[in-house]
């Protein structure tokens, strides 16, 4: 299988989406090698989560990520997400990134 599951940094990669970034900064893990430092395109992205909040929460901040990505300079202080290869033993149910919708609130 093509592309990559988001194991950590939904909210980045949606902030990138919503500014138009063509590729995002990952973090790749392989089991049994060492995690890899890559650029992936977000047309490769996959998701277990179907929707993120966009308003500032306690634990997330959709509107500040979509700041930072949308400045060069703050993009290079945004972490990497991280990735694995589509097809690794124990991942969820995914939906490609494009599918992830920006709700108001947590959806029961």
């Amino acid at each position: 299988m093509d592309g990559f599951y988001i194991e950590a940094g939904v909210h980045r990669a949606v902030a990138a989406r919503e500014v138009g970034l063509m590729v995002i900064e990952a973090v790749l893990h392989v089991p049994d090698h060492p995690p890899h430092r890559m650029s992936i395109p977000l047309d490769e992205l996959h998701s277990s989560r179907t929707s993120v909040i966009g308003t500032k929460t306690q634990r997330y901040d959709l509107p500040g990520l979509i700041r930072a990505m949308s400045d060069p300079a703050s993009q290079l202080k945004v972490p990497p997400i991280h990735v694995q290869r589509l097809g690794e033993h124990g991942q969820p149910p995914l939906v490609p990134l494009a599918a992830v919708v920006i709700v108001d609130e947590v959806e029961s």
